[in-house]
Order: structure tokens, then C-alpha cells, then sequence
């Protein structure tokens, strides 16, 4: 039995990373030191902190590409989000967002952005921004409409939106005007006329 637990716990803390290469060091926010070389850290995870806002010395990571924000208290970003430009990774998973910050829309290199069990309704249209974008995960959020503007993610592949009830007409006009993006639907429902 306590194998069996190791293995689980081992499976559900390495699927926090699990876009993330293994060849990539994470460092824990608890880890950091004064003598952390901040300009050499590209992988830094707050995972499970229950923070309800960032540290502004966050700020001083200017190499991140991977940043793990899950399982915490945040309703909202700072500003400064939006000069972390080497960001390919962004996993806010399991906070209390109800809107996504307009600042990541700013990000060019952003390619996977996981918002899972957060509380948005929509993404905002400004999401276009983020052009590099190939992933969102939005599995088990209040989702009600997506903004039209999704069309212009040119290297957009991935969108999960299991969990969420959407009615048949919904999801066709989706598969229809994203023919080339695999779109992660929950069987469709009359829940939304």
C-alpha cells in the first residue's frame, strides 16, 4: 500500500511539470537564496504556496521560460508579467482567476498556458497577442463564450475545454472555425439555449 501511494504522489507532483523538460531545472520558490543567480534561472515554480499575490522580486528572474504559478490563492497578476518575454511555459492551474490578465497577451513566446480550475467565463480578446501560443488548457472552468479573436493563433494545435457543458452548435461552430485545432470537448449538451 505504501508503494502504491509513493507512486501516486510521485505521478500527481510530476504532472505539475509535465511540460516542462526534464532537462530543465526547476528551482522552488523556497530555494532561492540571495546568492541565486537570477539571470540563470529559467524554470522557478511557486507550486502549492497558497499565495494570494507574487513576490515583487519575481521581477529580477528576467531569463524565466518556464514559471509554475498552481495550486495557489491568486486572483490576478502583477504588471510586470508582461516583461517576462522569454515565457514559453505559463501554468496558473488551480488559482481563482475570473479574468485573465490582458498582460499575458503581450507575451511573443508564450506557447502553452495551462488555466485549469480557475473561475474564467471567457479569455480576453486581446489573446491573439500571445501569437506563439500552441496549447491552452481551460479543462473544468466556467467557460460561457470564447472570444472570436482565438482564429488568429496561427500555431494554436490544442484546446481543452473538458469539464465545461457546451450545447451542439457551440462546439460545431468551433470545430468550425478552428478545422486544424484539436478541440477537447465534453459530450454537448442542451445546457446553454
Amino acid at each position: 500500500m505504501k508503494v502504491l501511494f509513493a507512486i501516486s504522489l510521485l505521478l500527481l507532483t510530476n504532472s505539475v511539470y509535465a511540460s516542462v523538460p526534464d532537462s530543465v531545472n526547476v528551482i522552488h520558490w523556497e530555494d532561492v537564496s540571495d546568492t541565486t543567480d537570477r539571470s540563470k534561472v529559467i524554470a522557478l515554480s511557486f507550486h502549492r504556496m497558497k499565495l494570494d499575490s507574487l513576490p515583487e522580486e519575481l521581477s529580477e528572474f528576467t531569463q524565466l521560460q518556464y514559471l509554475i504559478l498552481s495550486k495557489n490563492k491568486l486572483e490576478g497578476l502583477p504588471d510586470f508579467i508582461a516583461e517576462m518575454t522569454d515565457l514559453v511555459y505559463l501554468n496558473l492551474a488551480q488559482n481563482r482567476l475570473e479574468e485573465l490578465p490582458e498582460e499575458i497577451c503581450s507575451l511573443p513566446s508564450l506557447e502553452k498556458l495551462i488555466l485549469n480550475r480557475n473561475l474564467l467565463s471567457t479569455l480576453p480578446s486581446c489573446i491573439s497577442g500571445a501569437t506563439s501560443i500552441s496549447y491552452i488548457d481551460l479543462w473544468d472552468n466556467p467557460i460561457r463564450t470564447l472570444p472570436e479573436s482565438l482564429v488568429q493563433l496561427e500555431n494554436l494545435k490544442k484546446i481543452d475545454l473538458s469539464g465545461i457543458k457546451f450545447s451542439p452548435d457551440f462546439q460545431e461552430d468551433w470545430y468550425a472555425k478552428l478545422p486544424r485545432v484539436k478541440i477537447i470537448f465534453e459530450e454537448p449538451c442542451n445546457c446553454m439555449e
